[in-house]
């Protein structure tokens, strides 16, 4: 008798914990989608600096290296990159 009962509690939990991973994929699932739909305007940059040049990529793939082993240092300078890019640009357009 105790023994049918302890059988019972067991299979009741894993029907709930079967339950519970099907949910947990399916909230995996949206979020997954959810973040490709944010993340989709980086693979439409990464298109448009190849289109321009690919040393754009090379020297993206360059400042995130560094940015990754500097840190905070580095992110201080993030507005004088910008703003040579902006010069070079002007310099560069007829």
């Amino acid at each position: 008798m105790a023994a049918e009962k302890q059988l019972t509690v067991l299979q009741e939990r894993k029907r709930l914990l079967l339950l519970q991973t099907d949910l947990h994929r399916t909230v995996l699932r949206a979020e997954c989608a959810g973040a490709r739909a944010r993340l989709n305007w980086l693979n439409e940059a990464r298109k448009a600096a190849r289109s321009v040049s690919p040393w754009l990529a090379v020297g993206a793939a360059a400042v995130g290296l560094l940015a990754a082993r500097r840190g905070r240092k580095l992110a201080s300078w993030i507005p004088t990159a910008l703003a040579a890019v902006r010069a070079w640009r002007e310099l560069k357009s007829p």
